[in-house]
């Protein structure tokens, strides 16, 4: 049963590829033409820390779309809604696992092959780490006949945290309208609009420039895993629809 369910949404899988390697090219091909017209003495690698949050997107969208839609019509041709969960649930897991592969694999690409093409289309002897540290006198020259390569990347434990998020916020927004209809989408809006304007309105700090600590980390993983246990419970007493 799950090997055919895969068939049908093999589609998902080359909009995934699409998505994430035609986003890769198009920023390497802008990065070339950079290193070939302007010639800088720096560079910047992109790929380990853009493609994994727009993996993480894509999975987002599509664990949304597949816990409404895909849910709804499994149990309109017959399923149960257990069946219907471990079809979707297997389908969200091999999803995440292909996109979040894809963009460490991409971003793999990027940190070992590509700075020395960036050096040679800049016009450099090669390339080096760009060091916070000052560099010594005597090294100046040395150094400027290199590429400085800036590493911007995510650790790897932020692809299998990006991966269950993705999956546990698409899965509640999903489901919320499988349960709610359109008074689910205004659901979400106060989410948003809360998340949002909630900080300043508490005195706080937006959190994309407030500071993370452990009380605030282990808050947002306690909504996550609420809002996903309340998914999956959810699903298992869903009304279908005529």
């Amino acid at each position: 049963m799950f090997k055919k369910f895969l068939k049908m949404n093999a589609g998902d899988f080359a909009l995934y590829a699409a998505v994430t390697g035609g986003l890769f090219l198009l920023g390497e091909i802008v990065i070339l033409c950079v290193m070939a017209i302007v010639k800088p003495d720096t560079g910047v690698l992109l790929a380990g820390i853009v493609l994994p949050i727009v993996a993480a997107f894509s999975l987002f969208i599509m664990s949304f779309t597949n816990s409404w839609v895909t849910f709804d019509l499994a149990l309109r041709f017959g399923r149960t809604r257990r069946q219907g969960l471990g079809l979707v649930a297997g389908l969200l897991a091999l999803e995440g696992v292909f996109v979040m592969a894809l963009a460490a694999l991409l971003a793999a690409i990027e940190r070992f092959l590509l700075p020395g093409l960036w050096a040679r289309l800049a016009g450099r002897d090669g390339w080096t780490w760009m060091s916070a540290a000052p560099v010594p006198e005597g090294a100046e020259r040395l150094s400027s006949a290199f590429l400085q390569v800036e590493d911007f990347v995510l650790a790897w434990w932020w692809y299998p945290v990006l991966w269950a998020a993705a999956l546990a916020f698409g899965l509640f927004a999903g489901v919320l309208l499988q349960r709610l209809g359109p008074k689910g989408a205004w659901v979400l809006w106060c989410l948003w609009m809360g998340a949002c304007f909630g900080p300043q309105l508490l005195g706080f700090n937006m959190w994309f420039i407030g500071d993370w600590n452990l009380g605030l980390i282990a808050g947002c993983v306690a909504l996550a895993l609420a809002g996903f246990v309340w998914a999956v419970w959810s699903m298992l007493h869903a009304v279908v629809r005529s």
